[in-house]
């Protein structure tokens, strides 16, 4: 049996670079018509940093938000389009890095153990908690981070070596983790070459974390703003126990499933084993070790309060060992196939091994279904409150009106959305409702104070019934007509 030995790129059809990109964009482009237009906090955030950098007055004071350069990027470009046409083009963007990363994984666990490793390392990566939920729906950027230390390895064993840096410096731009990765991977591109080779590769890989901190530094005039943002408590997670670096090692089993952890960590021993024992490269050892690397650089961040462990953060490392799980479910059952058993003895087992597997992932299809009902409902009571709120900015006297009323309040994360809708920087709109101003209040929240009831008139409520908008504002209502 042997583990992530490789097999010839030419014994079956792999998708190419072209049809991998197009096709996602494609089925990004047709999630719109599918699937609701909902998005989520922080990339709400990184749309109102975007519109802010067009027009040269960028804003990250106060946000809840850490910065990402590649996201913030993608949306500096999107708001040329206009303030109706960024949120789908972001929306496309990030759906259809979710779907290529599945086909990445795919592809690199096909190349390495055939069809069935590959179904099997997207399939499991399919299956990690809220992937399809959650990340997929509301458009977060973790999956693009996965895709991007795919397509790095894939690049690499494709030889374009270049590339492979591309994008792996696309993951150390949306995700700190790949950081150590890229300034490794950049030293030993450069050090056949001279000193002065190496100095340069060192310097830029320092610049892009140093981009990240640059970034605040224009918006907040400082440097820490998004480590102390990703650091919060309130946050949840890991910061909450003693030990968050433990914490965050725990939280892997929150985002993979149990089959997936445990056969991961057979099929990595294994690799381990046959590679002592052979001597020779395997590449499910150095894909093991790069996903237990990523663990490690999240488990440090989180200890050392940088960052807050969230499972969703170690996607890309579960996608390398989604990667490892298909490659030694594939040379499992090759091994059967080609064991001393008769071939009915050996087909009979390899389907055993098949109903075996099938058995202990249904419990996950189970929940993965569930939470995809639960994400869609989700989005579409989001998308039913993002299209109420311009009546119900109108209710509280538009835009100018609300300026001149006081601060603006509103739910917790609803921030960015009313902060988008009224063209705000996002630090401004708050969640504890002050003596003056305006409230925009959903689910009873944030509740005017008992003290401050008085002071703040009713004007409405604007929305169905399963997400309205309860409108309170200090200011005396203008005038009609």
């Amino acid at each position: 049996m042997t583990v992530g030995g490789g097999r010839s790129r030419s014994a079956y059809w792999l998708p190419g670079w072209p049809l991998m990109l197009l096709g996602s964009l494609a089925l990004g482009a047709i999630s719109l018509l599918v699937l609701p237009r909902s998005i989520a906090y922080d990339p709400w955030s990184w749309l109102i940093w975007g519109r802010e950098i067009i027009h040269l007055h960028l804003d990250t004071r106060l946000a809840a938000t850490s910065v990402k350069p590649l996201a913030i990027a993608f949306d500096t470009v999107f708001a040329l389009f206009g303030t109706s046409a960024a949120p789908a083009l972001w929306l496309v963007v990030a759906r259809a890095a979710t779907v290529l990363s599945l086909v990445l994984a795919y592809r690199l666990a096909a190349r390495l153990g055939g069809p069935a490793a590959g179904l099997v390392a997207a399939i499991g990566l399919a299956a990690s908690n809220q992937f399809l939920a959650y990340l997929l729906v509301q458009g977060m950027s973790e999956p693009m981070a996965a895709a991007a230390v795919l397509a790095a390895i894939d690049l690499y064993v494709d030889g374009r070596r270049r590339w492979a840096l591309v994008a792996l410096l696309a993951a150390a731009w949306l995700r700190p983790e790949a950081w150590p990765f890229l300034i490794c991977y950049l030293l030993w591109l450069a050090w056949p070459g001279s000193w002065l080779r190496r100095w340069i590769a060192l310097a830029v890989g320092m610049f892009v974390p140093f981009s990240w901190f640059l970034i605040d530094w224009f918006g907040a005039r400082q440097f820490n703003r998004s480590a102390n943002a990703a650091s919060h408590q309130s946050q949840g997670g890991p910061l909450l126990s003693r030990e968050p670096g433990l914490a965050t090692v725990r939280e892997t089993w929150k985002l993979l499933s149990a089959p997936v952890e445990i056969l991961f960590v057979i099929g990595f021993l294994v690799a381990v084993w046959m590679w002592w024992r052979d001597a020779r490269s395997n590449a499910s050892v150095w894909l093991g070790l790069g996903a237990l690397g990523w663990l490690v650089v999240d488990a440090v961040l989180a200890q050392g309060h940088f960052a807050t462990g969230a499972p969703r953060y170690l996607l890309p490392g579960d996608a390398l060992a989604c990667v490892v799980v298909g490659v030694f479910v594939s040379d499992l059952l090759r091994w059967v196939r080609h064991s001393r058993l008769g071939s009915r003895d050996a087909l009979a087992a390899a389907g055993l091994v098949c109903v075996v597997l099938a058995l202990w992932l249904l419990p996950r299809a189970i929940t993965l279904g569930r939470q995809v009902r639960t994400g869609v409902h989700s989005g579409r009571l989001a998308v039913r409150l993002e299209n109420a709120l311009p009546r119900a900015i109108a209710l509280a006297g538009g835009r100018a009106a609300i300026e001149r009323c006081g601060p603006v309040n509103t739910q917790r994360f609803q921030v960015p959305l009313v902060a988008w809708h009224l063209d705000v920087p996002v630090g401004t709109i708050g969640i504890v409702p002050t003596p003056t101003g305006t409230v925009f209040q959903i689910s009873r929240a944030p509740r005017v104070l008992e003290n401050e009831r008085s002071s703040y008139h009713y004007r409405g409520v604007v929305g169905p019934a399963v997400a309205q908008w309860t409108v309170l504002s200090t200011c005396a209502p203008p005038p009609a007509g």
